[in-house]
């Protein structure tokens, strides 16, 4: 069974709350039984002043009888509740409310000046005892007075009555408070799960509102915003992506088709024709294979995999990556200088992954640089300001026909081309580039572009130093591959 958040925040509001008011009456009791206690006791001692006073003024000047007839016309010391007995036990005057509690009872234990303090609730009433021994004209005397308790027990019994009865009636108004806030406090979030179930396919550029509260539920409609924008970016980022296939698709397929329609609805076709059919068929399912090969890694790319990295000597893995394009090169006549450093540059990557960038880029230049053209491949290590190299810069640059300032800023987009008019016949699919991004992207590398038309491109990478990785033994590595066509 699935309770609301909202009646669940109520339930522990009201536990809280109640063991809070139970914490709080119960500290309140006290409170009011301490000090009621603490004003009886002061009076007890004000009227022990008075006696001791009186005692000073009329002890040994009258007779025992006269001196007990004085004490009992003497309202102010309350003599009902008074006792008056010497240190050997002998009374000089006791109170009838208070003789059969007193009598004996602290004679003997308390030393000279010292007094005690304590509630007795013996016979028809509780009382608030004080007895002291004091010291008069030289002699000590066991002074005792008392106070009915009959006023203060009845405080603390209303007090006590109105703490247990206004508890429950606190308790529910709590609740009830507690349930309106929490469901005004959640009421935003009500709006948002509303205005989240109505966005679909069909809406994704919809967004919740973001209520002024600048509290936690603004930051999640700012973050639901955020990541319906992110959703909605994807969702176009797939369509665009699968119109542009698509099309990419249909057009050599129609050609694949009508080109076999022709050959073979040809009466007079010859073997040469069948010949240059096939060549044509060939030549498009090879490009629809590579076409396709670009889509599945993007696909994969898109999945968020992320490929296992490690140190990697840069100048090694162009090396390896330019002997195998220097075949492509010298097909079209085209001059391809690596220059490497001698130490190793280490940099963190995968190696099947490094190897697709470089021969992406190297392609790129291989196709737009005309016959007789030159292609650099550098690595260098790169510091700011002198300071110990930081990152590994690998570059490509060729003297082909450059790319428009126009065109720069898309050249990294899927199925971008640039102007077919000045890269007529070169083909391509418009996914090396936007693949390369992605890879640099996976390595931390930043990926740039300088280019003039008809002086040609540079691609650079920037990658991030790593320290070199814990061998055993000597391991030897080729630093040097220059190659001149």
């Amino acid at each position: 069974m699935k309770v609301p958040i909202r009646a669940r925040l109520t339930a522990v509001y009201c536990i809280v709350f109640f063991c809070s008011m139970v914490l709080l009456e119960i500290g309140s009791y006290q409170g009011i039984g301490a000090a009621i206690y603490a004003i009886v006791d002061h009076d007890l001692h004000a009227r022990l002043t008075g006696v001791e006073e009186f005692l000073d003024e009329h002890l040994g000047k009258r007779s025992l009888d006269r001196l007990q007839a004085e004490v009992r016309r003497h309202e102010a010391l309350q003599p009902a509740h008074l006792a008056i007995v010497e240190a050997n036990g002998a009374p000089i005057f006791v109170g009838d409310a208070i003789k059969d509690r007193v009598i004996g009872l602290r004679a003997g234990k308390l030393a000279r000046g010292a007094s005690a303090v304590w509630t007795s609730e013996g016979g028809s009433e509780s009382m608030r005892v004080l007895v002291t021994r004091a010291t008069i004209q030289g002699r000590d005397y066991d002074v005792t007075l008392a106070t009915s308790l009959a006023v203060p027990f009845e405080i603390l019994r209303t007090a006590r009555l109105v703490l247990f009865l206004s508890a429950p009636l606190i308790l529910l108004c709590a609740s009830l408070a507690g349930y309106w806030i929490s469901g005004r406090a959640l009421a935003p979030v009500s709006g948002l799960t509303r205005a989240a179930r109505s966005i679909g396919a069909g809406n994704l550029a919809q967004r919740v509102a973001v209520p002024d509260t600048g509290d936690e539920l603004r930051e999640l409609a700012l973050t639901l915003n955020e990541m319906l924008a992110r959703i909605d970016n994807s969702f176009r980022q797939v369509i665009h992506f699968t119109a542009n296939a698509s099309h990419e698709l249909r057009t050599p397929l129609a050609l694949i088709r009508t080109t076999a329609e022709v050959a073979l609805l040809r009466r007079s076709a010859t073997a040469a024709t069948y010949r240059e059919a096939l060549h044509r068929v060939l030549a498009e399912a090879e490009r629809n294979t590579a076409l396709l090969d670009q889509l599945l890694f993007l696909a994969r790319a898109d999945s968020g995999q992320i490929p296992a990295m490690r140190p990697l000597d840069a100048g090694e893995e162009i090396r390896g990556v330019c002997e195998q394009a220097l075949m492509l090169a010298e097909e079209k006549d085209l001059r391809l200088r690596v220059d490497t450093p001698d130490e190793p540059s280490w940099i963190s990557g995968n190696a099947d992954h490094l190897r697709r960038l470089w021969l992406i880029l190297l392609d790129n230049a291989i196709k737009y640089t005309p016959a007789g053209g030159e292609i650099s491949v550098s690595v260098r290590n790169a510091a700011a300001n002198g300071a110990e190299p930081s990152s590994i810069c690998v570059e490509v640059a060729d003297t082909g026909i450059g790319i428009a300032e126009k065109d720069l800023p898309h050249i990294f987009d899927r199925f971008f081309r640039a102007d077919e008019a000045r890269t007529k016949g070169v083909g391509g699919t418009g996914l090396g580039l936007s693949i390369a991004r992605w890879l640099a992207d996976v390595h931390d590398a930043n990926i740039g572009v300088r280019s003039q038309v008809g002086q040609g491109s540079v691609f650079s990478l920037v990658f991030p130093r790593v320290p070199a990785p814990a061998v055993s033994g000597a391991v030897e590595v080729e630093t040097s591959f220059v190659s001149t066509m």
